[in-house]
């Protein structure tokens, strides 16, 4: 079964992770620990279209069933295969939304930590040159 091998990937992944000292937890790589659960979520929703066309199959063979039931199957089929490919799309653009906005947001704090060091720079100057103003001041 495919569930299974997913769900020792995933069990691998955890027993692989880097282990916190003083601690039962461990980290885990986020996208990668995902990606697995994502993938048995579409095998779990995709095992019910197995029992059916299962139960389908066995019912052909009986004759009980008639080309226009068989149709509508392959019809209701290839619509969920559709959406199973629908949800997996959206999966792949909302990993790159959230990829874009993060790179975004490396982006915006870099630019507020350089504004925020010349800010600072200046600051520690004009403390420096009024500490010596003072310093001349008082010495005449």
């Amino acid at each position: 079964m495919e569930i299974l091998g997913l769900l020792d990937t995933l069990e691998s992944m955890i027993l692989d992770g880097t282990k916190v000292p003083f601690t039962k937890k461990v980290m885990v790589n986020e996208e990668k620990l995902l990606s697995v659960i994502d993938k048995i979520r579409l095998v779990i929703q995709g095992g019910s279209d197995f029992a059916k066309k299962a139960i389908a199959h066995e019912e052909g063979r009986g004759g009980s069933g008639s080309t226009e039931e068989s149709a509508e199957r392959d019809e209701r089929t290839r619509e969920e295969s559709k959406a199973v490919e629908v949800i997996e799309q959206a999966y792949q653009m909302a990993k790159e939304i959230r990829d874009g906005a993060d790179n975004y947001a490396d982006e915006v704090l870099a630019n507020l930590e350089a504004t925020s060091t010349r800010i600072l720079r200046t600051i520690k100057a004009g403390r420096e040159r009024l500490t010596k103003t003072t310093r001349v001041g008082s010495e005449k």
